[in-house]
């Protein structure tokens, strides 16, 4: 019976609380969906499109990109620290939307911790913010791809409220769409520059 489950591949995966095939598609699918969302809302901008500034008051697309990118190295380190820590299935009871409810909250606020002054001067170049990016989104799809740990039953409380860290990795790919949809509608400002 063992050798049976050996060679099936399935040894290690009848009690196995890591993620399922359609939990591991349904990220790897939003994660890249969105990255290619952030590429595409940035192709073909000059440096002077990148630097404009709606107001005095509200970001560039530079800041913008580079404020996501250093949110997301946050949440990142975040859920690795969580994910060091014993899981507690009891925790689970917490959390109160699922996956879908949770995605369509657009609640953006993730991370506990909050960009100090003098982070904000740690990634000032967008192209270099966007290569970190883009190393980031790969090592997720292949953590997500490859797991077994149980993301699951990690619960953390973030200003979204109690979610897993799977749904964690969720909401970082769904707040870089929202972001893309913030440039593109800088984009379409009558202001923009032309070139």
């Amino acid at each position: 019976m063992l050798a049976l489950l050996v060679i099936t591949g399935l040894a290690g995966t009848l009690n196995n609380s890591s993620l399922s095939q359609k939990e591991r598609k349904q990220a790897i699918s939003l994660i890249k969906s969105s990255r290619a969302e952030i590429f595409s809302s940035l192709n073909g901008l000059s440096k002077a499109q990148i630097n404009y500034k709606p107001s005095p008051k509200e970001p560039s697309i530079g800041e913008l990109v580079t404020k996501m990118v250093m949110l997301e190295k946050l949440c990142n380190d975040e859920i690795k620290a969580h994910m060091n820590q014993p899981s507690n299935s009891e925790t689970r009871l917490k959390i109160a939307l699922t996956d879908d409810q949770l995605l369509a909250n657009n609640n953006y606020s993730l991370c506990k911790g909050e960009l100090a002054e003098k982070s904000k001067n740690m990634l000032k170049d967008p192209e270099e913010a966007l290569r970190k990016f883009s190393i980031m989104r790969n090592n997720q799809i292949k953590y997500i791809r490859t797991s077994t740990e149980d993301l699951r039953n990690h619960v953390l409380s973030t200003p979204a409220g109690w979610i897993d860290c799977y749904q964690y990795y969720l909401l970082l790919a769904d707040r870089s769409s929202y972001v893309a949809e913030r440039i593109n509608k800088i984009k379409r400002l009558p202001s923009f520059p032309a070139k």
